[in-house]
């Protein structure tokens, strides 16, 4: 082949060419650098780039050793697209090597997978062991604070004499209160007095004169028993007015021995129910 031929056949090549459209391919522009750390409780994830100069469905593939772990597709627009990979499903401590794949093929470039280092890392709320051990504590609080309860005595306050005396008397006086109540609810009403008071006027008047005399038979009577009284002398009626003074001091110390046994015995059932308690 002369070299007018061999020109002749590069012409119609670059012709060929010139006449197929360029094919756009979009193209992975930044990747994760270093580790990426993800917490085995809240999970974690990593963003890449990719540059499109097309619209399509990106699919993405992630697997470790051959193992798919999890595929997630996302829209992907003309210009830069930021996909973020969730990495939730790893769970397992430790470090791993994951293998990331873009597709279709037929959208991307030369480039179309990277792979990332992860580090799985242990949330402490995620070891059981650390419930066991919050709810230990609570249960020896609890105990703790039971038996200090327990423990503390119940400070009462300590009643003077007077103090005492004033309680009895309220507690008499409210009783002599209640049985007023009782009393004036047994006496008859208004209405009661007034039936009983026509009744009473009802009934005849021969009634009255013999009441009248009954009444001046009794005065009669008394009047006939003191003159025949025998007169006392003035010795005799001095003895007799020593008698009663002596009868009433008598009274009157009778009254404050029993005053003060009651006071006695009052003290004394209070001391027992504070021994019981």
């Amino acid at each position: 082949m002369n070299c007018k031929q061999i020109i002749a056949v590069s012409a119609v090549i670059l012709f060929a060419l010139c006449l197929v459209p360029a094919v756009d391919a979009a193209d992975i522009v930044d990747t994760p650098d270093g580790t990426v750390e993800v917490d085995n409780m809240n999970g974690g994830g990593f963003d890449f780039t990719i540059e499109s100069d097309n619209s399509f469905e990106l699919t993405v593939t992630v697997s470790e050793n051959g193992r798919e772990l999890s595929v997630q597709t996302f829209d992907v627009r003309p210009g830069e697209n930021t996909i973020h990979v969730d990495l939730g499903m790893m769970t397992s401590v430790g470090t791993h090597t994951i293998r990331v794949e873009c597709t279709p093929a037929g959208e991307m470039g030369a480039q179309h997978g990277f792979n990332v280092k992860v580090e799985v890392t242990q949330n402490i709320l995620s070891n059981w062991a650390v419930y066991g051990a919050i709810a230990v504590v609570v249960i020896v609080i609890v105990i703790f604070a039971y038996m200090k309860m327990r423990d503390t005595p119940k400070n009462k306050p300590e009643m003077t004499f007077e103090e005492l005396e004033a309680q009895r008397k309220a507690e008499m006086a409210a009783k002599a209160d209640r049985k007023q109540k009782k009393e004036k609810a047994a006496t008859p009403t208004t209405e009661r007095k007034r039936y009983v008071g026509s009744k009473t006027e009802e009934k005849p008047k021969a009634a009255e004169p013999k009441a009248v005399e009954e009444t001046k038979v009794k005065e009669s009577r008394l009047l006939e028993k003191k003159e025949k009284e025998p007169k006392m002398t003035f010795e005799e009626l001095e003895a007799q007015k020593q008698a009663e003074k002596a009868k009433k001091a008598a009274d009157k110390e009778k009254k404050k021995s029993s005053d003060k046994s009651e006071r006695e015995r009052y003290l004394e059932e209070k001391r027992k129910k504070k021994d019981q308690e």
